[in-house]
């Protein structure tokens, strides 16, 4: 699934090929990709985008119309701009149609991701409960050591919980636990507050690096180009056999999912 870079290199690349050509109109190609509000305001399309958002790991479009395109990409979904016609490809699931021949595809295999149409004053309906953005003051480390405190659950797993911190994924906090030298299992309310700090800024050095870097792409992610990211060549730990230092990596399973971590750095 594209985590906070992945997201936020879509849409940098959307705000840049899109920047003030109006949106003319929306396709919907597989049934319940997307969604309609029952209070949407008509006219719908043409409409600029006023703001481009991304909060967690969802795309957010302000138009003109004062609605929005909430956009979330789950475990495929790609959005793709051209200028061919190809809605005919495999796997578009929905597409938005700009000026002349411009379109973004919304492209997704396992058809899990979604675009919501709400007005703007809706659009919180439509999120989950969300934490901080890990790259604002307001993820600190006081702020995840009283988050921290009461939970006994591996801190892998707590940072990955979109209510305490908003972005993260399996793949990010398995480098920021790396540079950090915190096990994955280690229990959450054992952190000091200088650990939580060093999560913290960790947290915004991996993200800010994979961000310049166009994030990761380990198998589906995709710029707006249909380009790969590059961070996948700067790992240190996921799906490594050595760390940097040269220490065997070891592999772990929790809450289902691969934990690769290297025991003699982090303790």
């Amino acid at each position: 699934m594209p985590e906070l870079p992945e997201v936020e290199t879509v849409l940098r690349g959307l705000k840049q090929r899109i920047n003030h050509m109006p949106i003319c109109q929306l396709d919907s190609l597989y049934n319940g990709t997307v969604i309609y509000d029952i209070d949407i305001i008509q006219p719908l399309f043409p409409a600029r985008v006023i703001k481009y958002e991304r909060r967690g790991k969802y795309i957010i479009l302000h138009l003109e119309s004062k609605n929005a395109l909430i956009i979330h990409l789950r475990m495929t979904g790609k959005l793709i701009y051209t200028e061919e016609d190809n809605e005919d490809a495999k796997h578009v699931r929905a597409l938005l149609s700009l000026t002349g021949c411009s379109r973004v595809l919304f492209n997704d295999i396992r058809t899990f991701g979604k675009i919501i149409v709400a007005p703007i004053k809706k659009i919180n309906d439509y999120l989950p409960e969300l934490g901080p953005e890990p790259l604002s003051e307001d993820f600190n480390g006081e702020y995840l050591k009283s988050k921290l405190q009461k939970k006994t659950a591996p801190i892998k797993n707590v940072l990955l919980d979109q209510s305490v911190v908003a972005g993260l994924g399996n793949i990010y906090v398995l480098e920021v636990l790396y540079r950090a030298g915190i096990k994955p299992q280690t229990k959450s309310n054992s952190l000091s507050l200088n650990k939580c700090k060093s999560i913290v800024n960790h947290t915004k050095e991996v993200l800010s690096e994979a961000i310049s870097k166009n994030g990761t792409s380990i198998s589906d992610f995709r710029q707006i180009d249909d380009k790969t990211g590059e961070f996948q060549d700067f790992l240190q730990v996921y799906q490594k056999e050595t760390c940097p230092q040269g220490h065997a990596i070891k592999r772990i399973k929790q809450a289902g999912r691969s934990s690769f971590y290297c025991p003699v750095c982090q303790k």
